[in-house]
C-alpha cells in the first residue's frame, strides 16, 4: 500500500474551525495516511502564532491531497486563503498539482468558495460529506481524502 500524505490548512476565528481541522486530520490518519497541519493566520496580530505554523508552498508539494477549512460565515474568501490559492495557481502552471486531490471540511458559501478555487488552482475535488454532527462530516471526509488520493495514486490495472 502506498503512502499517502494530506495537508489540512486551516483559518479559525474562535477555535471551532480548528476542531474541525483536528477532526479532519484524525480522518486522514484513519485513513492511512501521513498529514500535516497548517493555519493560515487571519491577520497580522497572528503572524506570531507559536501553535501551528503557516502552509509553505513545500506542503503543497509533498501532498497528495489538500484539506481546507474556513469560518463559515463569509461567502467570500478571506485574505489568507487567497493568496494561498493564488500560490497554489502558481504551482499548477509549473505542472506541480497533477493529480492531486483538494477538498473542504466547510459548509455553506464559504465551502462554495473553497472548492471553486481549489478548482482554479487545478486540484480534483471530493464532494463534502454531510453529516448533521460537523465533527463526525470533518473526520469522515478526512478519511475519504485519504483513500480517494490513495486511489488516484495506485497503478491502472487496466
Amino acid at each position: 500500500m502506498q503512502d499517502v500524505n494530506v495537508l489540512v490548512v486551516f483559518q479559525s476565528r474562535f477555535g471551532s474551525t480548528e476542531q474541525l481541522a483536528l477532526a479532519a486530520a484524525v480522518g486522514a490518519v484513519q485513513g492511512r495516511a501521513n498529514i500535516r497541519l497548517r493555519r493560515l493566520p487571519e491577520g497580522v496580530d497572528e503572524a506570531t502564532d507559536t501553535e501551528y505554523i503557516a502552509p509553505r508552498e513545500s506542503d503543497a508539494l509533498w501532498a497528495d491531497a489538500i484539506l481546507v477549512g474556513m469560518p463559515a460565515g463569509p461567502c467570500s474568501l478571506s485574505t489568507g486563503f487567497e493568496r494561498y490559492f493564488d500560490s497554489l495557481k502558481a504551482l499548477r502552471d509549473r505542472g506541480k498539482l497533477q493529480a492531486k486531490i483538494g477538498a473542504s471540511f466547510t459548509h455553506g458559501f464559504a465551502a462554495d468558495a473553497l472548492i471553486a478555487a481549489m478548482h482554479r488552482a487545478g486540484l480534483t475535488t471530493v464532494p463534502e460529506t454531510i453529516d448533521p454532527d460537523a465533527l463526525k462530516a470533518a473526520r469522515l471526509q478526512g478519511r475519504q481524502v485519504a483513500e480517494a488520493a490513495r486511489a488516484l495514486k495506485a497503478p491502472s490495472s487496466v
